[in-house]
């Protein structure tokens, strides 16, 4: 049976099982721990009781550290409840309870600026920034920013909604969901989750992307979204030359500016690696959609959580 008290002692397993080194995983405990505490008198409070707040029967993990353990064994390796719950010792039904628990807490204590408005934490009561350097003052992260969007295979929905879900570029049925990062590597933003068969250029017009960062950001999108610079001619969106139809191949001058385009947008495709890492992200998706978008934020969480750590 899996046991946090047993696996702390051999720090390379740990690592292996939750992607966390032990100064990490004490750290989002230490964070996690006030949350659990808080929610669960939240819970136990909402009608009356017979007993006291405490009595009663205990979780078989009864530690923190044994709660978080599990959730990032289950994010690391997407194991079904009846397999978590023979490792860890605890009935399926069980499992997948205090999977249902845990995971709206994990992006709060991992890295809780996640779900807070961009546009809110650039500016907050300051004036307006009107230049590259003032942004560079007032907040540093977002002088240069990388949008993209990525794909997530899902088990085959019903008839009437398959074709909402097909995706033409992948050809088979995916969720895709939209994230800008700056150039340290740090999520800014996650979007909704929307079926494959919505185009990457939609997603950035919904979540209005271009709007929730300062102007003076330089934003580098690729060409599935092509039209942004005409749309949104107030921001500076970079997007690679593309050689359109019936025209003469790109100059040299084009493609070297291609190649220093790709060097930083390559980013994005890094932290989506990163993030697949967790194969919760990287399997077929099999759990309902409307737990996805949670999920994936909280992936998200953790790698700046890991980013913020490895910085320190």
């Amino acid at each position: 049976m899996l046991k946090y008290i047993k696996i702390s002692k051999r720090p390379r397993i740990l690592y292996r099982l939750t992607g966390l080194t032990i100064e990490q995983f004490t750290t989002l405990c230490t964070k996690l721990k006030p949350l659990w505490e808080k929610t669960e008198k939240k819970r136990l409070s909402q009608r009356e009781r017979k007993r006291a707040l405490g009595q009663g029967r205990k979780y078989k993990l009864s530690t923190t550290e044994d709660k978080l353990f599990f959730i990032l064994v289950f994010y690391r390796y997407y194991l079904t409840d009846e397999l978590m719950g023979y490792l860890f010792g605890i009935h399926p039904s069980n499992a997948c309870r205090l999977r249902i628990k845990m995971e709206p807490l994990v992006e709060k204590a991992a890295d809780p600026s996640l779900s807070q408005s961009i546009r809110r934490r650039i500016t907050p009561d300051v004036k307006k920034v009107s230049t590259l350097e003032e942004l560079l003052v007032v907040c540093p992260d977002f002088a240069e920013v990388v949008t993209d969007a990525t794909e997530q295979q899902r088990r085959r929905p019903k008839k009437r909604i398959q074709k909402k879900y097909y995706s033409g570029k992948k050809k088979r049925h995916t969720i895709k969901t939209q994230i800008t990062i700056n150039t340290k590597g740090k999520i800014l933003m996650a979007s909704k989750s929307d079926p494959g068969s919505v185009h990457d250029y939609n997603i950035f017009k919904q979540e209005n992307t271009a709007e929730k960062l300062s102007r003076k950001s330089s934003h580098y999108v690729d060409c599935g979204y092509d039209g942004a610079p005409n749309d949104y001619p107030e921001c500076t969106i970079i997007m690679p030359v593309k050689r359109r139809k019936n025209h003469p191949a790109l100059t040299r001058a084009e493609k070297r500016f291609n190649r220093k385009h790709s060097r930083i947008r390559i980013l994005v495709e890094h932290v989506l690696s990163r993030m697949k890492k967790y194969q919760i992200l990287a399997q077929v998706y099999r759990h309902k959609i409307m737990d996805y978008n949670q999920r994936f934020r909280n992936i998200a969480a953790l790698v700046n959580f890991r980013l913020a750590s490895a910085a320190i």
